[in-house]
């Protein structure tokens, strides 16, 4: 597999450059006649007809190379709006103006409530999500790309002899898809699998082995180059593993498994909402199926044709690849990622670092108080369910300003407990503003805390999100605080997952995300609730 890697990216390369889409718009001078204003309006509405408003997948951004080409061959522009699938459920739920959906999955869109908004809907490409893992690993364990099974899997991970990557379920299609192919083929489940039917001990015993989560695909395809010493394998896309393999970033090479009892592929399908939009709309979906665009998302993203006709490149493996079935009904979902997160995944201890400076008086503290409520269970929404606070989660509140305050902890008993979610809302309406802005001291703090914790818990995700408005003006600098992070013994090492807010600097919190392998979220651009919720997918 290694040679035709080899031979295939030497021949067609790999583009990863991706462009910003500049959409001209007619702008009128002066007051102008009727005719004129006739005319702007007539250019308007070509304009409008001639754009194809999208929300996507954040995976579908290594198509944007591609979206100039489409335009050029149907004089459609595809404007993007990326989401993860759940996230653009509720906004899709929420009645906010799309005219297309495009998911790697559209199943659990087509399950809910915004079903009855789809007019028309057509697969565009596949990939299954497979597990790739170390070929010195997949030898040793006798693992063979068509002959492995999730039990076989299962078994070394629970005995402690396999170590994974994967995304949060809740978040990430990728994590969903491995949650449902694992359940089914460890109760051995022949039709669409209900959660009454999933054997927790088992599915347990899976997840014991993954030592990293991630709230999207892309990232945790970095976070994985980053500690790939310290895995075993990697649960992802088809196509991420392979752009992956091409990237020149793996040490030891991935033998791509798929598992005896089945996958879920993904076929990302394009979804027509608005049916005003529907000549767009066939328009692009007939160009995306034709043979050649097919073969150049086939060689480019490593995704496969939905067209049997075309061959495909070497560079996949020769394995067949078995289909499990989706749950049939929204509430068999639902069950299956609410056990999951009560249940079966190894829980987490967060620790969050709130800045409660002078500059937080007002709108801005009131707006951690509305983040730390969506957490207590005050958003109903699809991913406000999903992101509260969870079963044999433990919590710890750090605030500061010129000095860090004492933490306060916390630790759920159970999905809902009403008495530590009671706890979670009286503390934020308990926080005051005022001073300054001790930033690297309050992170200290949360650092010894989670190293101790880590220390002693046992296994769990243990991550630290620092929320700030303002640049660091009191106590340890960032210098004194990075030798610290660096002194910490390698297994120790938390993750921290900065939120760029106010006035905060961006370069400050990016190195501070860039040396704990963490990464930056923006609340200059959403509301803090929003971004707690996606930070929610990294723990």
């Amino acid at each position: 597999m290694n040679e035709r890697f080899g031979r295939f990216f030497a021949n067609v390369g790999y583009v990863g450059t991706a462009f910003t889409l500049v959409i001209a718009t007619l702008v009128g001078c002066g007051g102008g006649s009727d005719t004129r204003t006739a005319t702007s309006s007539a250019s308007s509405a070509v304009d409008r007809a001639a754009t194809l408003h999208v929300i996507a997948g954040s995976e579908l951004k290594d198509l944007e190379p591609y979206f100039q080409q489409i335009a050029d061959a149907t004089g459609i522009t595809i404007v993007p709006t990326y989401s993860g699938t759940l996230a653009g459920v509720d906004r899709i739920n929420a009645g906010e103006s799309f005219d297309a959906a495009w998911f790697a999955n559209a199943k659990y869109l087509l399950l809910s409530d915004a079903k009855k908004r789809v007019r028309a809907q057509e697969r565009i490409m596949l990939s299954p999500v497979v597990i790739g893992v170390r070929a010195s690993v997949a030898k040793q364990f006798g693992w063979t790309s068509g002959g492995t099974t999730w039990k076989a899997i299962a078994a070394r991970a629970g005995a402690g002899q396999f170590h994974f990557a994967m995304t949060n379920p809740t978040a990430s299609n990728s994590g969903f898809s491995a949650v449902i192919a694992v359940a089914s083929a460890l109760v051995g489940a022949q039709d669409a699998l209900k959660a009454s039917d999933v054997d927790t001990k088992k599915l347990r015993a899976f997840f014991a082995g993954q030592t990293v989560t991630a709230g999207s695909s892309g990232w945790l395809v970095d976070a994985y180059v980053r500690d790939q010493a310290k895995l075993d394998g990697i649960v992802n896309y088809e196509s991420s593993l392979l752009a992956l393999a091409a990237s020149g970033k793996l040490r030891e090479p991935l033998t791509l498994i798929y598992p005896k009892e089945g996958v879920l592929t993904a076929d990302y399908p394009l979804l027509l909402l608005d049916d005003a939009k529907r000549a767009a709309y066939d328009k692009v979906t007939a160009y995306l199926r034709t043979p050649d665009f097919q073969k150049l998302v086939m060689t480019q993203t490593f995704r496969r044709p939905v067209i049997s006709s075309l061959p495909l490149a070497s560079v996949f493996p020769h394995a067949l690849v078995n289909e499990v079935s989706f749950p049939n009904s929204l509430g068999a979902v639902d069950g299956i990622l609410g056990r999951f997160l009560a249940d079966d995944r190894v829980p987490a201890h967060t620790f969050y670092v709130l800045d409660t400076s002078g500059s937080m008086q007002g709108e801005r503290l009131d707006g951690v108080v509305r983040a730390i409520d969506t957490l207590a269970g005050k958003d109903p929404s699809v991913t406000g369910r999903y992101a509260r606070f969870q079963n044999r989660e433990r919590i710890s509140f750090i605030a500061f300003s010129d000095v860090p305050r004492a933490p306060v902890d916390l630790e759920m008993h159970a999905t809902g407990d009403a008495a530590t979610l009671g706890r979670v809302v009286a503390y934020a309406n308990d926080l005051h503003a005022g001073g300054s802005t001790a930033i690297y001291c309050a992170l200290e703090t949360a650092l010894d805390d989670a190293a101790r914790a880590r220390a002693t818990e046992g296994p769990r995700y243990y991550s630290i999100v620092l929320m700030t408005d303002g640049e660091n003006n009191r106590c340890d600098d960032a210098a004194t605080f990075s030798d610290k992070y660096d002194r910490l013994p390698i297994d120790r090492k938390i993750r921290i997952f900065p939120i760029l807010f106010g006035e905060g600097s961006s370069s400050e919190l990016e190195e501070i995300a860039r040396m704990s392998g963490g990464r930056l979220f923006n609340g200059k651009t959403q509301s803090l609730s929003d971004v707690f919720k996606e930070i929610r997918g990294y723990q």
